[in-house]
């Protein structure tokens, strides 16, 4: 399958990269909703369909890992929040971790 995100993963479509190991990426978000909002995708297409092998859940967690470390880096840690889109509220198959924070005052308790 040839998605957005396979195509990013492949450097066939430009996206500013953060992150990139052997099986995960961190991107910039194209439509920003906080001031830091980066998206944490695993580079093998996956989607929330059926049952996740061992390998697609040792990735699931690989990605967490991946944006608490960014997070990090980011300087958003102590006040940032991670998103996965599942079904029809997301319009893209591929998962993908939604990373946001950065706020400087106010920091939104309610989720987007």
């Amino acid at each position: 399958m040839d998605c957005v995100f396979c195509q990013i993963a492949k450097r066939k479509i430009p996206a500013k990269f953060l992150y990139e190991g052997e099986e995960v990426i961190g991107i910039k978000s194209v439509n920003p909703e906080a001031p830091v909002h980066l998206l944490i995708i695993p580079k093998q297409h996956i989607e929330w369909k059926g049952r996740f092998n061992k390998k697609e859940l040792a990735l699931l967690g690989r990605l967490i890992f991946v944006a608490k470390e960014i997070a990090i880096k980011q300087k958003i840690f102590e006040a940032c929040k991670l998103i996965f889109n599942v079904g029809k509220t997301g319009h893209i198959s591929h998962i993908h971790l939604h990373l946001i924070g950065g706020w400087k005052k106010k920091i939104p308790m309610k989720n987007i």
